[in-house]
């Protein structure tokens, strides 16, 4: 067990559940532990999250869990991880790590929970792990420096990470990545969220200037959706706020735990006489009003969705707000956020989106240009693109051959495909040599964990009746008679009117009742699935409905 290995539990091939492993003899390091949020899934699991199996049955080797930074798709499992094996050394900013202290549920007692600073070294027997600060959309942003004790091997996984030279928000740390790279870099794991966007990714300054326009120019209140998590931008709105004499009104339970992160981190001095309790805010004039909430992307609990629908407690949208969503859609969101707008405008609103000739929303990943500023700065021997779906890792992998990274060194993988390190002949090698572990998801429901084999069993069948509905089918059948003389009944659900198709409806009856008349004696129940679905209903509809013979046998 002398060889190094690498491989992912979650964040290849998709955007979430971020989870990478690194082993080597006694040793198992962590890096993240995330959740991916689910949409369409007929109200069966909220997230996945990843696998565990493989963590539980090597749980005496790991040496401890480092968090890039505090987003959910990188923090969201540990608590369910903490559950199964409890007590693993869990290293991360203070941020990160004040975070995750408010998701542990009376766990943070028994967690061992440790802020590492940028001069930080955690070492094992096997590992050297140390630090540098990356720019992304949430303080207490680092990438690791990966080194093996023994032979040197130095590994640098960015986590979530951009470039922004300007004063707002943490600088990428260059000068550890310059010296990583004189030194030699062996494996590069780099985040590819943005892989597939020409240039370079906008300063977080652009946005600032542009809310600063919308929010004086507004002639009524301003109402502004942002990730919780992207505190920058609520720090700037909070000194816009400052200049021009307006008050803010925090409503979304995500944001008004946020800034208690921010105080008890000590990111920086919140200034509370800018902050309106609900009673007070509705004293203010609507002109000095900023109401900041969560819901920027459509989620139909959010605050947005509710005032749009009028149903928020204490506040109603009003004609002449202007509403300012500082994000851009992700995953499915898209229509939720359509379907939101149509209401706001309807309401007499004026609405801001993000664009790219007037940006109120940039990312917190680097783009292709900046990809390629990262590998001339690293030059890596061999790249392992990751946080992304197949064509994001796919372009990124093709991005690095044209840096000069040979093709059979880059490495686009699947959840639990394997690299192999080796050294030969003092030269590190990584190769996939077709070993897998255990990677398909698990799910979270109610705050509890479901094996993946059991929900997609459940989730393909809502699936199917959600796409087609049901029939149920209840057939009388005596084994002692020669005849059945009942007709069976038939229900349906999402498939058909019965009532308008009564006549439909009735010969399906008597062709049932025919059919299983040459079954006596038989077990019927798959016999009259398989005849109602192929025969019965072949040329009645594209979707088949979910078929349920129930026999109700008598003597």
């Amino acid at each position: 067990m002398s060889n190094l290995k690498i491989f992912a539990l979650g964040g290849l091939h998709e955007v979430g559940k971020n989870c990478y492993i690194f082993e080597k003899n006694q040793d198992l390091i962590i890096v993240d532990c995330g959740v991916k949020f689910l949409n369409n899934n007929y109200g069966l699991a909220s997230a996945s999250i990843p696998n565990f199996t493989y963590l539980q049955e090597n749980k005496n080797r790991i040496k401890g869990l480092f968090i890039t930074h505090g987003h959910e798709d990188h923090i969201g499992a540990i608590p369910y991880l903490l559950e199964l094996i409890p007590h693993i050394p869990v290293y991360g900013s203070e941020f990160s790590i004040t975070l995750l202290k408010g998701k542990l549920r009376g766990q943070e007692n028994q967690s061992k929970l440790t802020i590492f600073r940028d001069d930080s070294i955690i070492s094992t027997a096997e590992f050297r792990v140390k630090f540098f600060r990356v720019t992304h959309s949430i303080p207490g942003s680092f990438g690791l420096i990966v080194e093996t004790v023994k032979n040197n091997c130095r590994i640098i996984i960015t986590g979530d990470f951009k470039f922004d030279w300007t004063e707002i928000g943490e600088k990428t740390d260059l000068v550890k990545l310059v010296e990583a790279g004189q030194k030699g870099v062996d494996l590069l794991l780099s985040d590819s969220t943005n892989a597939e966007i020409e240039g370079s990714t906008p300063s977080e300054k652009k946005v600032i200037a542009r809310l600063k326009s919308l929010i004086t120019q507004a002639s009524g209140r301003v109402i502004i959706t942002s990730f919780a998590s992207n505190v920058y931008r609520l720090r700037e709105i909070i000194e816009i706020a400052k200049t021009y004499n307006k008050k803010i009104l925090l409503l979304g339970s995500s944001l008004l735990k946020m800034k208690q992160a921010i105080i008890k981190a000590s990111l920086w001095k919140i200034d509370s006489s800018v902050f309106l309790e609900t009673a007070d805010a509705k004293n203010i004039s609507p002109q000095r009003l900023i109401i900041f909430c969560t819901g920027s992307q459509g989620e139909e609990s959010a605050v947005l969705s509710r005032l749009a629908n009028q149903i928020y407690p204490d506040w109603k949208i009003l004609s002449g707000d202007s509403i300012i969503l500082t994000s851009s859609p992700i995953m499915d969101n898209r229509s939720k956020i359509d379907a939101i707008l149509d209401i706001l405008f309807s309401l007499g609103t004026d609405i801001y989106v993000n664009n790219k000739e007037e940006p109120i929303h940039v990312s917190g990943h680097a783009s292709r240009d900046d990809l390629k500023f990262l590998l001339n700065v690293v030059n890596p021997k061999n790249i392992m693109p990751f946080h992304g779906d197949f064509r994001m890792l796919k372009v990124h992998g093709l991005l690095a051959q044209e840096m000069g990274v040979p093709a059979e060194n880059v490495f686009v993988c699947q959840n639990g495909e394997v690299i192999i390190g080796e050294e030969i002949e003092k030269k590190m090698v990584f190769t996939l040599n077709g070993e897998k572990v255990p990677a398909e998801p698990d799910y979270v429901f109610n705050q509890k964990v479901i094996k993946g084999d059991w929900w997609k069993e459940i989730f393909n069948l809502r699936k199917k009746v959600g796409q087609a509905g049901i029939m149920i089918i209840v057939i009388f059948f005596n084994k002692k008679q020669t005849d059945k003389k009942e007709l069976p009944y038939i229900f349906t659900y999402g498939f058909i009117n019965m009532q308008k198709n009564r006549n439909l409806v009735q010969s399906w009856k008597e062709k049932i009742h025919n059919f299983t008349n040459s079954f006596r004696g038989q077990e019927l129940t798959t016999e009259v699935k398989n005849y109602v679905e192929n025969d019965l209903l072949r040329n009645l509809s594209k979707e088949k409905p979910v078929i349920f013979p129930i026999i109700e046998n008598y003597d």
